[in-house]
């Protein structure tokens, strides 16, 4: 079975990447998958551990295989997200979640800037501060891995239209 091009939103907290998912899908028509870690949290009653890691990764693996009978998926995050996040906040490297996001394939990152006014989300985000230290780390995990990205920066109508050339680009 033919597996289906896969486009990542990707970025730092408070970026605006569930916002453009949706105005991406609702515009052509496009299954998405969420961010498998934002349920997660919000059904715990403490803060996150390092031993959740794992079911994070698997739930959010499990989330991007929600839709494997179609042409094209956006991703509202992937398993990128959780590698980075894991290594920043509890300074780990999972090994065979790094083995199962290089053994799949993203056809294109649209990497949301820190551009847009934060917004808190209790239980979800750190602060401004933090989100510009993600963006650091996110730029940088983009770049090691020499993985085709494209900027999505400016206003709402500005990050669509964007984020709907590269689309486009890659559906062609």
């Amino acid at each position: 079975m033919t597996q289906p091009v896969r486009i990542v939103l990707i970025g730092a907290e408070s970026t605006g990447k569930s916002t453009l998912a949706a105005a991406l899908a609702d515009a052509r028509g496009l299954p998405q998958t969420g961010e498998f870690v934002r349920t997660y949290v919000e059904r715990l009653d403490r803060p996150l551990r390092e031993d959740d890691l794992d079911p994070i990764a698997r739930g959010q693996l499990a989330e991007e295989d929600r839709h494997t009978d179609v042409p094209a998926v956006l991703h509202d995050t992937n398993t990128l997200s959780t590698l980075i996040y894991a290594r920043h906040y509890f300074g780990v490297t999972q090994a065979w979640l790094e083995q199962a996001f290089a053994a799949r394939h993203y056809a294109i990152y649209l990497f949301c800037q820190p551009d847009i006014p934060w917004t808190p989300d209790p239980g979800q985000r750190d602060s401004p501060q933090a989100r510009d230290a993600q963006h650091a780390l996110f730029d940088a995990a983009l770049q090691r891995r020499s993985l085709p990205a494209v900027r999505i920066a400016g206003d709402p109508a500005t990050r669509l239209r964007s984020a709907l050339n590269a689309v486009d680009q890659v559906l062609r």
